[in-house]
């Protein structure tokens, strides 16, 4: 027989009654403000609105970001989020951390259109450790992830799956829930299975590329300041 789920946390729905009551009474305040308007003969009503937010809090959890790490514009990175130096978030890019923790360690880059986070409450927090390249379109769901590790294009790597370091999932792999990855391996296929040992260039390699999407990241950063600064100064 299936398990029934646990009960949500005392606190988190309290959390969560409480955010919903702010956002009732705003939403009444902006209705009052419209109607006050209409009474006083101003028709508009304005609001200042940004096209894309990058880092958004959710209820009482907002992303913590290191100083030296580079978010992409149009990424997304959501509530309880907490990544560390130098680490990169890429172009589309989704961090969701509204059900449960995710922690990204130093020097590690979230690659174009991958999706890192819980997929509900009672999926267990996703723990990505140092040096960690995650490649385009991959998903992590509630999974943990060792230090050097890589996972491919396009892999999924499911809830409560630990990867060890110094490992590859290999492109479009998909890795089962409570799967064991060991230190040192390339896995592969759906489901994923171990391929062979990994050899000591790639090895090499691990702990190379890395390095390579900090400095990519420190030079795309470089630029969304100078184009900031040059916003700034045309619209003063």
């Amino acid at each position: 027989d299936r398990a029934k789920p646990a009960a949500m946390n005392p606190v988190s729905v309290a959390k969560s009654a409480l955010w919903r009551i702010g956002f009732a009474m705003r939403e009444s305040g902006q209705a009052l403000e419209r109607v006050g308007c209409r009474l006083q003969g101003i028709f508009s009503h304005e609001e200042f609105l940004s096209r894309h937010m990058p880092v958004v809090p959710v209820q009482y959890d907002a992303p913590s970001i290191a100083s030296e790490t580079f978010v992409a514009p149009s990424s997304l990175v959501v509530g309880n989020v907490k990544i560390g130096q130098q680490s990169s978030i890429w172009y589309n890019a989704i961090i969701r951390g509204e059900h449960q923790p995710v922690t990204i360690g130093h020097n590690t880059n979230i690659q174009d259109s991958a999706v890192v986070g819980a997929s509900s409450e009672y999926s267990p927090p996703t723990d990505i450790g140092n040096n960690v390249s995650i490649g385009h379109g991959a998903v992590v769901k509630g999974a943990t992830i060792g230090d050097h590790a890589l996972v491919g294009i396009n892999a999924v790597i499911s809830e409560g799956a630990k990867v060890g370091g110094l490992s590859i999932i290999a492109a479009g792999s998909y890795v089962e829930e409570n799967t064991q990855v060991p230190s040192g391996e390339v896995w592969a296929g759906n489901p994923a299975k171990k391929l062979r040992e990994l050899k000591p260039a790639e090895r090499d390699y691990l702990r190379s590329l890395p390095g390579s999407y900090t400095a990519l990241g420190g030079q795309h950063q470089e630029v969304m300041d100078l184009l900031r600064m040059k916003q700034e100064e045309f619209s003063s």
